[in-house]
């Protein structure tokens, strides 16, 4: 069942395109690495990996119809057999269809990838072995329409079903149905103001969770090199089944200027994320900043994330998980010739008051070599620190590997 409706739509919008002309782009990958705490332990066991990923995208526009599609296959052996092998998949695809006169509009989007099975650990990182991850699918159909009041007043209004399920069964499975309007009225060719609503209903095997957003803001392109947006209302969650509730502020900012030596970007907001762990919907407030530059043959960025997760409940229960986190970085990319180029990054990663006091510390080095226009050659060394008071999280993982691609 949790398929059907999925092939369904994207044979929709295949359908619309694939006929026409359109950039198909295959390739694939063969890597070995060499990793010396294959299962992130304490007690380290070593084994050589070897990897062969092959991948496929696609890509159609029209005047209607936008299609983009991408699938990689990371089939992974492990040569000692500390592992069984793994065929982990990594797919997103994204389709806007045009539906009647510019008016009425369908959008589709499927990705399917792996978390962590604990979400307050936040996004995975090149850096993680598989260890404590699920496979995740997320799609999403969307109908709306986007009627026009004026000269200066626009609107989107609309239905999106959203399907959440793991590969793994002792998951749980996610239905959430969300209407909306979000109005747009335009003040000045710089200037906007916004407003919206939203209903969105959670439905899983446990319980329902019901979430209103009201909100106003405005949008404002303050000079040709820095752009202002900000949303902010109340918010409105209630478990049916629990008959627990809670009320607080929403909001969804960001600020974006080019400084011309640097460049900034600044965002903050809450999202919500579900936790394949307890099957819960976590509030997730974050904050980020990152400073960039590009130069000729070169580009670096230093950057710092926040986030705060809390489960979507009343806040005066003692049931309520939560859990903070700070992620401070550096990531720099130098282009040494024609065909060689060299990147490097460094991430440190912490929990706030965490009862295992768990320190995370990556590294990242590179080489990238394009033998041709089609073959390409890349050596990294991997380097990741756990540092805890409980074992189970206490590690380091040290990875060295070379990948040969073609594309084809």
């Amino acid at each position: 069942m949790k398929f059907s409706l999925i092939a369904t739509v994207l044979l929709f919008f295949f359908a619309s395109a694939v006929w026409a002309e359109s950039e198909w782009t295959p390739s694939i990958s063969v890597s070995e690495e060499y990793n010396d705490n294959v299962d992130e332990e304490h007690d380290a066991e070593e084994d050589f990996i070897t990897t062969v990923s092959p991948s496929l995208g696609y890509r159609y526009e029209d005047a209607r119809v936008q299609f983009d599609a991408a699938y990689t296959l990371d089939w992974n052996t492990y040569a000692k057999g500390t592992r069984d092998q793994e065929f982990n998949h990594d797919a997103k695809v994204y389709g806007l269809l045009d539906a009647w006169q510019n008016f009425l509009f369908l959008e589709v989007q499927d990705t399917y990838r792996l978390v962590n099975e604990d979400v307050t650990r936040g996004e995975v990182r090149e850096e993680d072995s598989t260890r404590d991850q699920v496979q995740q699918n997320m799609f999403i159909f969307s109908p709306y329409i986007t009627p026009r009041f004026g000269d200066r007043t626009s609107a989107k209004i609309g239905y999106a079903y959203n399907n959440i399920w793991y590969d793994d069964d002792d998951y749980d499975l996610k239905n959430i149905h969300r209407g909306f309007i979000d109005g747009d009225y335009e003040l000045s060719a710089r200037a906007s103001l916004l407003s919206g609503y939203s209903y969105a209903m959670e439905l899983s095997d446990e319980d329902t969770l019901d979430r209103h957003i009201l909100y106003g803001g405005a949008r404002y392109a303050y000079a040709e090199n820095g752009n202002l947006r900000f949303k902010i209302g109340p918010m409105y969650s209630r478990y049916r089944d629990r008959d627990t509730s809670s009320s607080s502020v929403y909001w969804d900012a960001g600020l974006d200027h080019d400084f011309g030596v640097v460049r900034l970007d600044l965002a903050t907001g809450i999202s919500f994320d579900d936790d394949p762990d307890t099957g819960e919907t976590f509030e997730r407030r974050y904050g980020t900043v990152t400073l960039s530059k590009a130069w000729p043959r070169t580009t670096a960025s230093v950057f710092s994330t926040f986030e705060d997760y809390e489960e979507s409940a009343d806040s005066d229960t003692d049931e309520t998980e939560s859990g903070e986190r700070v992620s401070l970085g550096t990531s720099l990319s130098h282009e040494l010739t024609q065909r060689l180029t060299a990147s490097a990054s460094v991430v440190h990663d912490f929990e706030i008051d965490s009862d295992e006091d768990t320190k995370r510390w990556y590294a990242n080095a590179g080489l990238s070599y394009a033998v041709s226009e089609r073959v390409g050659l890349h050596a990294w060394y991997r380097f990741k620190d756990s540092d805890s008071d409980d074992l189970d999280d206490d590690f380091t993982v040290n990875r060295i590997g070379l990948q040969l691609t073609m594309t084809f």
